[in-house]
């Protein structure tokens, strides 16, 4: 049996990516119009990915006819509209190795990258739990 391509690349993100769009600039409800101008993807490409994207558990979209009608959280968090706790505690990895990077002090530039390392490895798994309680409770 022949592997199915990923349809969340051509398909199904740029569908969630437009949809968001349009709903956060106050464009009004996408319809299947709207899309498939937004996207460049064929009525049937539509049909499946919103088919896909609202039928994901959680939803990433809530869809009534051929109308977006919201956007969840999930699916917020994923496009980066809304901060998700590991792709914060990644950001912060990142704006340490790169303060490491530039560092010209020696014992500085070490413990920039030392915990650069650690919040990519044996940490993150903490600051990701302590970041997604906080932001739970915002």
């Amino acid at each position: 049996m022949a592997e199915l391509p990923s349809t969340w690349a051509p398909r199904d993100l740029p569908i969630l990516t437009a949809a968001l769009r349009r709903l956060d600039t106050g464009e009004g409800f996408p319809d299947l119009g709207d899309l498939e101008r937004d996207t460049g993807l064929s009525t049937e490409q539509i049909w499946a990915g919103l088919n896909a994207l609202k039928t994901a558990e959680p939803p990433y979209l809530v869809v009534q006819g051929k109308v977006v009608q919201a956007v969840s959280e999930r699916a917020r968090r994923e496009l980066g509209t809304w901060p998700a706790a590991d792709s914060l505690v990644d950001a912060l990895a990142a704006a340490f190795a790169q303060a490491a990077e530039v560092e010209k002090e020696p014992e500085k530039k070490q413990r920039l990258r030392a915990v650069a390392d650690n919040l990519g490895g044996a940490l993150r798994d903490i600051a990701v739990a302590v970041i997604s309680k906080r932001l739970g409770e915002l």
